[in-house]
């Protein structure tokens, strides 16, 4: 299975990293909040281009020319530039329960209201429209053909049916449970390797639709990879075909994300709703996670580089990455997306206003740099 790390691409949560959970509390190197550096990773096991399936998400297919290379890329929806039509991928959400070696529990149940209120399934005001999100980028990214051709395209998510919570009990040498310092909060540490196997027969065994996303919800619950100082993956998305037979077989698309409380991570926006904002965009310009881009440098981090459509990653990194969004008195910080064209490197953008950012049209204020 490929799996892309935010940075550099290397494999990960392929080695289960066993540890004492008290030895990991003393950590000095590892305060008890500040902890460690937001990531998101990505893994697929789809080869080729398209997946050669209708038995998944709807998806159409295109491409980009950069120094002569052709960059095919396949999105969720319709192609905006020769469809004037709205698709809506039914969604449901499976909230987790984390019962530790402990006592401690961790509820992603007691986030539900929040994510079903927030601005990934709900209408806001943007510059692209009334509109949720994640849709609001993608209108933004092909603002071009909306505004001449598709004016009433879009790619929506349903209101998320909301299943049954999942209870999983944590063994002792898989993860510490800590309270932060200038949170208060109860947050938990956890093997991403051990996870992401718990994450793959939970979707088996809820035998969910591959043309349905599942939306795995936790609350305050981040992974680390290999070792401690890996850490911390808030979200990641996922695209996983059967292996079995010939054929039209289904490719199930799947998105993992956590619900962060405020001040447990040292960057203030990093908290409730960017991790799952940040997986959706990612997921509606990437869902089976083939895209590849130009080589692309990760802003203000010479020699830290990436080669594919992960439109959240570039801005994950940035100081601000948030843009609060406020709805019926929340205010819900999802992540601003980096589009198509600073990946393509487009000059000018096509894109609204010929921006490479989007709703904060400011963060990245030109394409993508080439890595050295």
């Amino acid at each position: 299975m490929k799996i892309y790390h935010r940075r550099d691409l290397a494999m990960l949560l392929s080695t289960c990293f066993l540890f004492a959970a008290t030895a990991l509390a003393q950590n000095s190197n590892f305060p008890d909040d500040g902890v460690g550096t937001p990531q998101f990773t990505a893994s697929t096991n789809v080869t080729g281009t398209v997946p050669p399936t209708t038995d998944t998400v709807p998806h159409w297919t295109s491409s980009f020319t950069f120094s002569g290379t052709v960059f095919p890329f396949t999105m969720v929806g319709t192609n905006p530039a020769t469809s004037n039509v709205t698709t809506t991928v039914p969604t449901v959400l499976i909230p987790v329960r984390f019962v530790f070696a402990n006592g401690a529990v961790l509820d992603g149940s007691t986030k539900v209201a929040n994510v079903l209120g927030s601005p990934n399934f709900n209408d806001a005001t943007y510059g692209t429209g009334i509109t949720q999100f994640a849709d609001a980028v993608q209108r933004a990214e092909f603002f071009h053909s909306i505004s001449t051709t598709s004016p009433d395209w879009h790619a929506l998510l349903s209101t998320p049916t909301v299943l049954a919570t999942q209870t999983i009990n944590v063994p002792q040498d898989q993860a510490v449970t800590l309270i932060g310092r200038r949170s208060g909060k109860l947050f938990a540490l956890m093997s991403a390797s051990w996870f992401f196997s718990r994450f793959h027969n939970l979707l088996n065994d809820l035998h969910i639709d591959p043309t349905v996303l599942p939306i795995v919800q936790t609350y305050n619950v981040f992974l680390f990879s290999h070792n401690i100082n890996n850490c911390c993956i808030l979200g990641f998305h996922t695209a996983f075909q059967s292996l079995n037979g010939n054929g039209n077989q289904q490719v199930q698309t799947a998105i993992f994300a956590a619900w962060p409380d405020p001040l447990i991570f040292r960057n203030p926006d990093v908290q409730d709703v960017l991790p799952i904002s940040h997986e959706i965009s990612e997921w509606e310009n990437d869902p089976f996670i083939n895209n590849a881009t130009p080589v692309w440098q990760f802003p203000g981090i010479p020699g830290a580089c990436q080669g594919n459509l992960e439109t959240g990653d570039p801005v994950e990194v940035l100081a601000h990455p948030a843009f609060p969004v406020t709805i019926n008195g929340f205010a819900y910080h999802p992540q601003t997306e980096a589009l198509l064209q600073w990946f393509s490197r487009e000059v000018p953008s096509s894109a609204i206003d010929g921006a490479y950012s989007y709703p904060d049209e400011t963060a990245l204020p030109t394409h993508s740099m080439p890595c050295p």
